[in-house]
């Protein structure tokens, strides 16, 4: 790598985290007026409002990687220009390619920074923040699946909780298959297997049971067992559902358990798809707007430049929420989705950088 591309790898992570800084901290605080407004009065205390900011911060940053490269690499740009190092390098026979190389390389790496260390921090913080908002529900049942199987934790009271592991299960009728309960309390520990299930309001009614009572060395088979639980199909449902709080490295294993519990769905593998090629999106947006603001001229107003940027910017979000919304509502192929939200602004921002080369 010679001087003019290091320079520019580095002066694109300095305007990178400098940028991140700023706008971060700035929803930080946005951050928590929002939780001004959900906490309760008892918890509205100082310390628990940054305790719980912090919780959210790097989901926060997370979220404004596309906006935070959109501002940087207007804000170089505008420098090289400023400085006519941008007309310089193109005297040297650097082409806007040439120039764009070494800031799409710093991207790039924080890009893949974010996915890999960036985004299971943001998973592990906000599953912490929402427990925190919603600590009621979760002290009395906890619903997860890992490896094909669904595991929930049931406290029927302070006494009195239960494990149910299930196989198989069924949303739309809410029946299970293949599972088995310990029972725990401060006098007895059970054991029940049980070949089929349903669920019915706050019963969870089992059929073909085995029962096993370890503390009076118990043993007796039942057609019918009624288990007390605390939760509902919505509660199903909503739990196991929430694929935003996954990890990217977990993405095709979650979505093949989502499959197999018939939750899988257009809406989640765009969502996984965008997240795990999002160094590469955020690539193409540099690229977009490097295209359309390296033809302005030095004496022309900054804030134009990033008017024009940020404009461009909010055209690509919009095009993404339409294509995702069209590929929810009409079940579109994923793929074909995230296809054409990448390729719109790489084909605009390489018809505009070919327009500048050919001037």
């Amino acid at each position: 790598m010679n001087k003019i591309n290091k320079y520019l790898f580095f002066l694109t992570n300095k305007y990178l985290i400098i940028n991140f800084i700023i706008i971060s901290v700035f929803i930080f605080f946005i951050n928590i007026l929002e939780l001004s407004r959900v906490l309760s009065d008892e918890n509205r205390n100082i310390l628990n409002f940054l305790y719980l900011s912090s919780l959210k911060y790097p989901s926060i940053l997370n979220e404004i990687i596309p906006f935070v490269t959109i501002v940087s690499v207007s804000f170089l740009i505008r420098n090289l220009i400023n400085n006519n190092e941008l007309i310089s390098m193109r005297n040297l026979g650097y082409s806007i390619f040439d120039i764009f190389m070494p800031i799409g390389i710093a991207i790039f790496l924080m890009g893949i920074f974010f996915l890999v260390f960036i985004n299971p921090i943001s998973v592990l913080m906000e599953k912490k923040y929402d427990n925190k908002l919603d600590y009621k529900d979760s002290s009395l049942y906890s619903i997860k699946i890992s490896d094909n199987e669904m595991w929930i934790k049931n406290e029927i009271d302070k006494k009195n909780s239960s494990f149910i592991n299930i196989k198989n299960i069924n949303l739309r009728n809410m029946n299970a298959e293949n599972i088995q309960i310990l029972l725990i309390s401060d006098d007895s520990k059970k054991f029940i297997l049980a070949e089929k299930g349903e669920f019915k309001e706050n019963l969870f009614s089992l059929k073909k049971v085995n029962y096993y009572n370890f503390y009076d060395e118990e043993y007796k088979k039942m057609n019918n067992f009624d288990l007390v639980i605390n939760f509902n199909k919505e509660n199903i449902i909503s739990s196991i559902s929430k694929y935003k709080l996954i990890p990217f490295y977990k993405y095709i294993n979650h979505s093949k358990t989502l499959t197999k519990f018939n939750l899988y769905s257009s809406e989640i593998g765009l969502y996984y798809l965008s997240e795990f090629l999002k160094p590469i999106f955020i690539v193409v947006l540099a690229f977009l707007i490097l295209g359309f603001s390296s033809k302005f001229n030095r004496n022309e107003n900054f804030f134009k430049i990033l008017f024009v940027s940020i404009s461009l910017g909010f055209f690509i979000f919009l095009i993404k929420e339409v294509i995702t919304k069209l590929t929810i509502t009409l079940s579109l192929n994923f793929y074909l989705s995230y296809l054409i939200i990448f390729l719109i602004p790489f084909f605009i921002a390489l018809y505009q950088v070919i327009k500048i080369e050919n001037d």
